[in-house]
């Protein structure tokens, strides 16, 4: 109980990933099953509350639903509560986060062919996690946002 506060202390965990340090640390299965039940129950581990700050965080630094979702997998979360999460976001609100990012993006290729900097902005977003109808959208709206 005692490193899983000091865990907690450094850094906000999701479960699983406040288990598996406490499993890497040797500390044994039902010890480690037991100090993630108190501290959730203490309220120290909140994984829906993990996802939320971390779904805002990362839609603040530009990224798309589809690599905020692949993270947040990663980190353990339940896929439904991901499926949750991501469901509640506005389709419009991603395009217009996606056209915005789009207008910044677009002023890095000043002075290119318009063709090439389509292509560029549209392939940046994808990489970020937005589906291509959203970098399609949103490098359609990013010069009426310019003006």
């Amino acid at each position: 109980m005692e490193k899983a506060l000091r865990i907690l202390n450094a850094a906000a965990q999701t479960r699983s990933g406040l288990a598996g340090k406490l499993s890497r640390a040797g500390y044994a299965p039902q010890a480690v099953e037991a100090a993630c039940n108190r501290v959730e129950a203490m309220g120290y581990v909140d994984d829906r509350a993990y996802a939320e700050a971390a779904l805002e965080r990362r839609q603040r630094q530009g990224r798309g639903l589809q690599v905020i979702g692949a993270e947040l997998r990663h980190k353990g979360i339940d896929p439904e509560l991901i499926n949750e999460l991501l469901g509640e976001v506005k389709t419009e609100d991603e395009v217009q986060r996606a056209a915005e990012l789009a207008v910044k993006l677009l002023q890095r290729h000043q002075g290119e062919p318009a063709m090439r900097q389509r292509e560029k902005v549209m392939s940046t977003l994808m990489r970020r996690g937005y589906p291509p109808w959203v970098a399609r959208k949103a490098v359609e709206a990013a010069p009426a946002l310019d003006s």
